[in-house]
């Protein structure tokens, strides 16, 4: 008996269309962006887009798919400031550009806050996390991560305790730069003070 060379098996159908995906989730996005969670349709979605209902459940097959997937692009424009900064150089990289979304938070942004704090499907809450929440996160983690590896931050630091400090911070000071004032704290001001408490011992 011969060994026959086996087949390749043929693809069912087109690769899908990136371009046809990126439309979808910006029509998507933009009309959370006007009426809401509540007020979110995907025939409204599909009409804007200019494809057909079929073309968008193909891709995002149930309501919840298609407002996470639309929501993963305000994560779009998300950098890991460089690993070859200090700790103290990249938090303070990496706070500025919290300080600066929460400074001239968009309606897009408002959005997010409204639809994880006030939706109560627990499935949506759930993809929410995963994959919008946690890639924002996660940076910020791994940031935290690496300067304990390092020795630039405590051995028993709590990352989480860490995290909340610091993007609370900004929240603040994100605040304040929307009413305007005379706050004169800096991204700087307050990484360092975080800093003390946050960095490596070395006075024994």
């Amino acid at each position: 008996m011969t060994n026959r060379p086996v087949p390749p098996v043929a693809r069912r159908g087109r690769p899908r269309d990136g371009r046809i995906d990126r439309e979808i989730t910006a029509a998507a996005l933009d009309l959370l962006g006007e009426v809401g969670f509540e007020g979110f349709s995907v025939e409204e979605v599909t009409a804007r887009a200019g494809v057909a209902k079929t073309t968008v459940y193909r891709r995002f097959p149930t309501r919840n798919d298609l407002i996470v997937a639309a929501l993963e692009r305000l994560n779009d424009d998300l950098e890991m400031p460089s690993a070859d900064l200090s700790t103290r150089d990249r938090l303070v990289a990496a706070m500025s550009s919290v300080r600066e979304r929460k400074s001239g938070e968009s309606a897009r942004d408002r959005l997010l806050h409204i639809v994880s704090t006030q939706s109560a499907d627990p499935e949506l809450q759930l993809l929410l996390r995963r994959r919008v929440i946690e890639p924002r996160r996660a940076g910020l983690r791994r940031i935290l991560e690496t300067g304990v590896a390092r020795k630039e931050l405590r051995a028993d630091l709590d990352v989480d305790s860490a995290m909340a400090l610091l993007i609370g911070a900004m929240f603040y000071l994100g605040a304040a730069d929307r009413i305007g004032g005379d706050l004169t704290v800096t991204v700087e001001d307050a990484v360092d003070w975080a800093l003390r408490g946050l960095a490596s011992r070395t006075d024994g």
